[in-house]
């Protein structure tokens, strides 16, 4: 093989594998992505917890439900208990929009959710794409609800 032709092959190599990784890249841009983070809310005179959740999208979503999967799944999608918008604390109504890699957390009081069999955390897209997210806070009140009952 000539060197023109080690170089000239070098290239064409090189142009396939950015033209994959543009392709990939692409698409990966397209799809919605969002981080569901249910964390402990603490302020004066108020303790109970927060769904957090964070669009990593590059567009803005919109969020329509949030809430905690219950039970063992049945199905593709597991049976869920969502949070009404009158449950949150700070007044937060869904739904709401969230710009390219802005959040929100829904705060609210637990009281009622001990008696459900609670595994994750939640957040459903008008789009109808859904993410679950658990955290060490989660687990604790869990562990702790499990052990009162």
């Amino acid at each position: 093989m000539s060197w023109s032709a080690a170089v000239t092959l070098a290239i064409a190599v090189l142009g396939a594998v950015l033209g994959i990784l543009n392709t990939w890249n692409s698409i990966n841009d397209r799809r919605v992505r969002i981080r569901v983070v249910p964390k402990w809310s603490l302020a004066p005179g108020f303790s109970g917890m927060a769904i957090e959740v964070v669009n990593l999208s590059a567009f803005p979503v919109t969020i329509s439900e949030i809430g905690f999967t219950i039970g063992r799944s049945r199905g593709s999608l597991p049976r869920r208990i969502a949070l009404a918008a009158q449950s949150f604390v700070d007044g937060t109504e869904l739904p709401i929009r969230l710009e390219r890699h802005a959040s929100f957390s829904g705060t609210f009081h637990v009281r009622g959710l001990e008696e459900h069999d609670i595994r994750k955390a939640y957040a459903l897209t008008t789009s109808g794409v859904i993410s679950y997210g658990k955290s060490p806070a989660l687990q604790q009140w869990i562990a702790d609800s499990n052990h009162k009952g």
